[in-house]
């Protein structure tokens, strides 16, 4: 196959390999295997790439940490090992894994309560939440559920994204103000710092504006440029140059070199108890942002990747990060975005930001000690406003009013009991969403527009109809939830005709699927038509809903001669009958 030098990256199918290396390397090891196929051009931007992220990464990782009370070395811990093991196992070539945001708020509300202020507990019950989420991703894997994260709709996510950008603006409003702030839930925390705004520390608060001044600077006039590394380099810079340490500016402090050790986080089974519900989100959150991302950046370079195969990556990686004293990653954008923009063409780009990333842990960890606490701070809250997607949520309230709905309510249960129970609430409330629109779907009398056929003319209330018939669509599968629902539709549409209706025709170019629940009820609808004198009639059923109509035998009640590849045709044969009831049964 020729080489295509044109695209961005590599093309859709690398060099030819030997049948059975191909295979394998492909099934189990992606990244090793586009690697067989490598071209020296692309060696300049994945290295080019690798470090631009890595080098990004360091603030926010570290910030990340702090989020969920650990030390600052986890954050670092968190994004080692994950990039090795997706640049390995991952489909895309472009997702750059690590700590995100959305995440780390979730795992911070899950462990904040069990650790309390034991940095070194809420370490371990973070390692073991990244276990867990890990082998929940393993199973989904295992079980072909690449679908199971479209259970978190769109709405959902929207409320989701909201609530937890507030309450991680929330958990920072201590650092901004230099306050010590005692509770953790969003509205009392807020409450709190109203009454405390005069204990405000002027140096920390000054600092912090500044810091977010630039941070929305930056993103408005140099998109670009990397604000949370210029941010914390130059709070770094002011720290040391104007002692704000001694001023009573927190910094982050020393924290020991080296590379991470395996470890096996250890606790008991009421602690995993504990810990399951939020494994479930987290695992949940994982998946979603990781395919999600993954589609989006394959789609743009021209390749595809395999939902499965994410399934697998994400949850290895999930494990690397629980072992190595890390806790759960998903796709991260930002730096994905990076990545690719910067050049970043295969896996490898995630190798060589694993390898940068090493040699810091080994080499340069005191250049972060001197970091003031309140410019995480304003990282994060920054990252929090980039959480909202005011967008989608103008374009969802004002085009979906129940979705809006799902959207506020969720947002309104994650502020008031937590994150993950507001995760919970939201999916329940889209499966109830769900539920009723099957329950009660759609349905219409068709109406005779001349010259044009049968026709569902939408909310007017003007119909016209032939004398006799009725033409009735049902706009969903026939199923047990909206089995009387439907009856009840039709008896009403019966009552409410103008001329008493010798035939009942059921438009059932919508019905894709039926079950045995609805099945009885069609046979027990027939009986009672015919009781009244009225002959049942179908149009537009599809082949298997014919067939299995025929194995049920209400192809036999009714008669072969009742089933019509169209609306108008069944008009016709309607034309050709007499002008008689059937005699009542």
């Amino acid at each position: 196959m020729p080489n295509d030098t044109t695209r961005e990256g590599p093309p859709r199918n690398t060099p030819p390999q030997s049948g059975p290396v191909k295979s394998a390397l492909q099934r189990f090891l992606p990244g090793l295997a586009i690697l067989h196929g490598y071209r020296a051009e692309w060696l300049f931007g994945d290295v080019l790439a690798g470090i631009s992220v890595c080098i990004i990464m360091i603030p926010s990782v570290i910030a990340y940490a702090g989020l969920m009370g650990l030390p600052p070395q986890h954050g670092l811990y968190a994004a080692l090992v994950p990039l090795i093991v997706y640049a390995l196992l991952g489909s895309s070539r472009q997702v750059i894994v690590g700590p995100d945001i959305a995440i780390s708020l979730l795992i911070a509300s899950t462990i904040t309560p069990l650790a309390g202020a034991d940095a070194a507990q809420a370490a371990t019950f973070a390692a073991m939440l990244a276990l867990l989420s890990g082998l929940l991703l393993l199973l989904a894997a295992r079980a072909n559920l690449g679908a199971i994260a479209d259970f978190l709709s769109k709405p959902v996510l929207v409320g989701y994204m909201t609530g937890a950008a507030l309450i991680l603006m929330a958990s920072q409003l201590n650092k901004l103000f230099g306050i010590n702030l005692k509770t953790t839930d969003f509205f009392p925390r807020v409450i709190e710092l109203g009454t405390k705004l005069k204990e405000t520390h002027g140096p920390t608060f000054i600092l912090g504006l500044i810091c977010l001044a630039a941070f929305i600077g930056l993103r408005r006039l140099a998109p670009r440029i990397p604000a949370a590394l210029v941010i914390c380099v130059g709070a770094v810079v002011g720290s040391v140059g104007f002692g704000l340490e001694q001023k009573g500016v927190s910094v982050v402090g020393s924290f020991p070199r080296g590379l991470p050790g395996f470890a096996v986080p250890t606790v008991t089974w009421r602690e995993v108890h504990s810990l399951a519900t939020a494994a479930i989100g987290i695992a949940l959150l994982t998946y979603t942002e990781g395919i999600l991302l993954a589609r989006a950046f394959a789609a743009k370079n021209g390749y595809e990747v395999s939902a499965n195969q994410e399934l697998i990556a994400l949850g290895v990686a999930d494990l690397g990060a629980g072992l190595f004293q890390g806790f759960s990653i998903t796709g991260s954008q930002a730096r994905t975005t990076i990545n690719d923009a910067t050049g970043g063409k295969t896996q490898l780009s995630g190798v060589v930001a694993a390898v940068t990333l090493a040699l810091f842990l080994m080499f340069l960890t005191p250049l972060i000690a001197q970091l003031p606490q309140v410019a995480l701070a304003a990282v994060l809250i920054s990252a929090g406003f980039g959480l909202v997607e005011f967008d989608v949520m103008a374009r969802i309230y004002r085009f979906y009013p129940r979705s809006a709905a799902v959207a506020a309510l969720t947002t309104l249960s994650v502020l008031i009991g937590g994150v993950v129970p507001g995760i919970i609430f939201g999916v329940a409330l889209s499966l109830l969403g769900l539920i009723s629109r099957i329950s009660h779907p759609p349905d219409a009398v068709l109406s005779d527009v001349p010259g044009r056929g049968f026709h569902d003319l939408g909310d007017t209330s003007v119909t016209h109809t032939i004398p006799g018939l009725i033409a009735y669509r049902f706009y969903a599968p026939l199923l047990f939830p909206n089995a009387s629902h439907f009856v009840e539709r039709v008896r009403k549409v019966i009552a409410d005709s103008p001329t008493p209706p010798r035939w009942f025709l059921l438009d059932a170019q919508a019905i894709t699927d039926i079950d045995v629940t609805a099945v009885e009820v069609l046979h027990t609808l027939n009986a009672e038509l015919r009781h009244q004198g009225i002959a049942l009639q179908i149009a537009h059923a599809n082949p298997p809903l014919r067939a299995l109509l025929a194995r049920t035998g209400l192809e036999a009640e009714i008669g072969s001669d009742s089933f019509f590849s169209s609306v108008h045709e069944c008009v016709e044969a309607f034309g050709k009958q007499p002008r008689e009831r059937l005699p009542p049964d």
